[in-house]
């Protein structure tokens, strides 16, 4: 087992779970998940649509649908290698379609000005293998340098040092480049005075007794935009990991609590992710899904991936969501396995937050293959 101590209470608390789970049969475990407050089962049906196509929601006509891009990329793999021209190639495709721009500058300076200090963040939990791919960071630095964003302004992020150095991700703080950071950092932290408080969690589970879940300064002091970079994986107890989990898991502390029966996550990941601190300023949201996940997630586990070879984009985090949850259970079918919809009521809690769509006929899906 890892001797990383959040990475240990991730396995432990999944196993118990999916012992406990193991133990009920299914109209014991919906009848128990039914009861939570904030995440009713009429949120259910939505969702569990969603794997076998799309939402049967009635279209709006007088709203404006929302731009989604899925880029695949036919030769984005070179056996276990990625081609990082392709890789490139793709993000600079799916930016255009995106945006309706020609120019890959003004792409992205619809989102992006050449003053706003700007934070990526990545997903490293899974070590090098299923984490945040360097190559898609690499390629969004570059191409906000090239539209103005001067490289000091830039910072690559998550919470803990330990999981980006395993991930490959140098701890950086040269003020005049690029700079990767944690919040565990001793000059980094977390916000005092910008917090979210609430008793609905695992008592047992909470750090220090606190009821309360301090945002990062990285959130609250050192960017004005952030663009939000999460891998394609299952997660046991959520359902997925996808933008709204690592945004809103990796911007504040004490989120053990929020693990596992009877609440999976919710309501949590979306009333954190309301906040200004995230909700103003996620600009983009950028899914990596070179290399996926449909089983035993959050951490990497090689008989349970495959190389999706794709990238979902759009400035709204939950129908990327709602795709990433149609995706996992798409291929966990084809493996024999059952939907993770269940599990996944945070994403049309947050929905119901304001903070994106939950229905594909609220969007406008291009999907383009280079």
């Amino acid at each position: 087992m890892s001797d990383d101590k959040v990475i240990q209470n991730i396995i432990s608390d999944c196993e118990a779970d999916r012992s406990v789970r193991d133990s009920l049969n299914r109209r014991q475990f919906l009848t128990k998940i039914g009861t939570i407050g904030g995440a009713a089962l009429t949120s259910i049906p939505a969702i569990a649509q969603i794997g076998g196509g799309r939402v049967l929601t009635p279209p709006t006509q007088q709203e404006n649908l929302t731009p989604v891009v899925e880029v695949i990329g036919k030769d984005v793999w070179e056996e276990d290698s990625l081609n990082e021209d392709a890789v490139g190639q793709m993000l600079d495709e799916a930016m255009l379609k995106l945006t309706g721009r020609e120019d890959i500058k003004e792409a992205w300076r619809d989102f992006v000005l050449p003053d706003h200090r700007v934070g990526i963040k990545i997903n490293p939990l899974a070590g090098p293998k299923l984490s945040t791919h360097s190559v898609i960071v690499n390629k969004i630095v570059d191409s906000l340098f090239s539209s103005g964003v001067l490289k000091e302004q830039i910072i690559i992020w998550d919470r803990f040092e330990e999981h980006l150095l395993k991930a490959n991700y140098p701890i950086r703080t040269d003020d005049g480049d690029v700079r990767t950071l944690a919040t565990d950092l001793k000059d980094i932290g977390y916000d005092d005075t910008v917090f979210y408080e609430t008793e609905k969690d695992s008592i047992k589970r909470r750090e220090n007794e606190s009821t309360r879940s301090n945002y990062s300064k990285i959130v609250t002091e050192h960017v004005d935009v952030l663009i939000n970079v999460p891998v394609l994986k299952h997660h046991d107890m959520a359902g997925v990991s996808g933008c709204l989990k690592n945004m809103a898991f990796g911007s504040v502390d004490n989120t053990r609590r929020f693990h596992g029966r009877p609440l999976y996550c919710n309501p949590a990941i979306g009333e954190i992710f309301e906040n200004k601190v995230l909700k103003d300023k996620v600009v983009l949201n950028i899914v990596d899904g070179l290399l996926a996940s449909y089983d035993k997630g959050p951490t990497y586990h090689e008989e349970t991936t495959w190389k999706y070879g794709g990238m979902f984009i759009s400035e709204d985090p939950v129908i990327l969501d709602v795709l990433i949850l149609q995706t996992v259970n798409q291929k966990r079918e084809e493996m024999g396995l059952g939907s993770m919809s269940k599990y996944a009521n945070h994403i049309t809690a947050a929905s119901g937050l304001g903070i994106g769509k939950s229905s594909l006929d609220q969007v406008k899906l291009e999907k383009i293959e280079v």
